[in-house]
């Protein structure tokens, strides 16, 4: 049995262990890509497979000298080898975007996230009935969308002419949505210029992709399949996200895929699988939508992000009794990931605290 040690202590012992953890991570995927050319050149693999699995388990005991004690891979429980034949009710993650992912020469965007909010897929009637009512008291029409950042600086009809009565009435009222609606919020923070210096130029971990947007993709599902495999009822998640473009939604769809296909350093491709739908739907925000929700929390998330995480914007109090939480929170176990965090991990723990995690 491995030794375990906590994350607090043997900060000297934990780097060589990261970089060994990296080596033995390349290591397996070299000897991945030789068993499959050993199979299609229909020559015994049988040792190459024994290989991968001794580099797998070793690989596993350097990450725990990293990282502290871990739950293993196995925790998400598995179903049948086709899930979508279990007919399982459906769960929906509905994905919205803030900042901007690219590398900005400008620097301008300094900050991406990634919001999502969770529901029963029944529930989403009771959130558009809902939302149409506040539309047809304020505006008389339900043909119109929220909208961030426009709602919270009171831009065009948000602004009901100055009239602010009318503002703080419209105010509470999506108050009084947020707080109605059964959901649980997941999302992700990167925060680009420290991502890049601290991961990309020096590509200290190959589990990561080197884009933000795929990072936070996979991140994003790593939590929603926690709190798929650890709240009953059991149910079968579908991931929609706001249609961005025919290219940027393939790019999407692709990196979707991955994460289905290899999984991640955390959880095994095999619990995407169970877990996930096969590809996203993509749908423009248009009228009252779930979307409309993943708008107003991936608003609130991104300004706490580009805060450094000390400001409690809009509605930030109320979307964070709603994030999902799981003992300590640690390690896939918090609706929401700030990455990196290293120079604001207390701050982003004390949020955890505040949200119900047990440090």
């Amino acid at each position: 049995m491995p030794v375990e040690h906590s994350s607090a202590g043997d900060p000297a012992g934990r780097r060589p262990a990261r970089m060994r953890a990296a080596m033995l991570c390349e290591a397996r995927s070299v000897l991945r890509a030789a068993e499959v050319l050993l199979k299609r050149a229909d020559f015994d693999a049988k040792a190459c497979q024994e290989l991968i699995k001794v580099v797998a388990a070793q690989e596993q005991i350097e990450l725990m000298r990293t990282h502290g004690r871990i739950e293993p891979r196995k925790r998400f429980k598995k179903h049948s080898s086709y899930a979508l034949l279990e007919q399982r009710k459906r769960s929906i993650l509905y994905v919205d975007e803030g900042g901007r992912s690219f590398k900005d020469r400008y620097k301008r965007y300094g900050f991406f996230a990634l919001g999502g909010v969770a529901m029963p897929e029944e529930a989403e009637d009771n959130y558009c009935f809902a939302a149409d009512e506040i539309k047809l008291k304020f505006f008389g029409r339900t043909d119109i969308t929220f909208h961030e950042p426009n709602m919270r600086y009171r831009e065009g009809r948000w602004g009901f002419d100055g009239d602010r009565r009318r503002q703080r009435e419209f105010d509470e009222a999506l108050d009084e949505l947020v707080q109605q609606t059964v959901f649980q919020a997941f999302g992700v923070g990167i925060r680009k210029r420290a991502f890049t210096k601290e991961f990309v130029d020096t590509g200290i971990d190959p589990y990561l992709p080197t884009d933000a947007y795929s990072v936070a993709i996979l991140m994003l599902l790593e939590r929603y399949i926690d709190f798929m495999a650890h709240n009953p009822p059991d149910r079968f998640g579908r991931a929609i996200f706001e249609g961005q473009g025919a290219k940027e939604d393939a790019y999407h769809q692709l990196e979707y895929a991955r994460a289905i296909l290899d999984g991640s350093q955390w959880v095994p491709d095999s619990a995407f699988r169970n877990w996930l739908e096969p590809g996203l739907t993509f749908r423009p925000k248009r009228g009252s939508h779930p979307l409309e929700l993943a708008d107003m929390f991936c608003r609130d998330l991104y300004e706490w992000i580009r805060g450094t995480c000390r400001r409690s914007p809009k509605r930030w109090k109320l979307f964070s009794q709603r994030i999902y939480c799981r003992g300590d929170g640690r390690m896939g176990k918090f609706g929401v990931k700030v990455f990196p965090d290293s120079d604001i991990r207390e701050r982003v723990e004390a949020h955890r605290a505040q949200c119900g995690a047990t440090l």
